[in-house]
């Protein structure tokens, strides 16, 4: 059975929305990474364990950066799906900080669909 592009994006940003359930920061992201159909990268927003890293804005990697690198160059041309969860688990709009647009923009992807 052939999914409609519809189906489609419901069935990735669902998963977008499952792992930013799961992540451990105040605002709650997680990024899936899709080329040609396949999920190829997946990531949370998550806290970085670096004893240096003394402010809450440096301690933390966005969920569209971590789910790039565990894509590798999969995520050329691919399509990401990013989603926010309130504390209740309700999904909430989201925009990219200009940190995560370049790295969008340096791993050339071809769409980006947010909550």
């Amino acid at each position: 059975m052939m999914l409609t592009e519809t189906q489609r994006i419901n069935r990735f940003m669902e998963r977008a929305i499952e792992l930013s359930k799961t992540s451990k920061c105040r605002f709650q992201h997680g990024c899936v990474v899709v080329s040609n159909g396949q999920i190829v990268g997946e990531s949370t927003n998550r806290l970085v364990n670096d004893q240096f890293k003394n402010s809450w804005r440096r301690s933390h990697m966005h969920a569209e950066i971590a789910a790039l690198l565990d894509a590798g160059q999969k995520a050329i041309g691919s399509t990401v799906y990013v989603a926010r969860v309130t504390k209740d688990g309700n999904p909430a709009p989201s925009e990219p900080c200009k940190k995560c647009k370049t790295a969008l923009e340096r791993y050339k992807v071809r769409n980006v669909i947010w909550t």
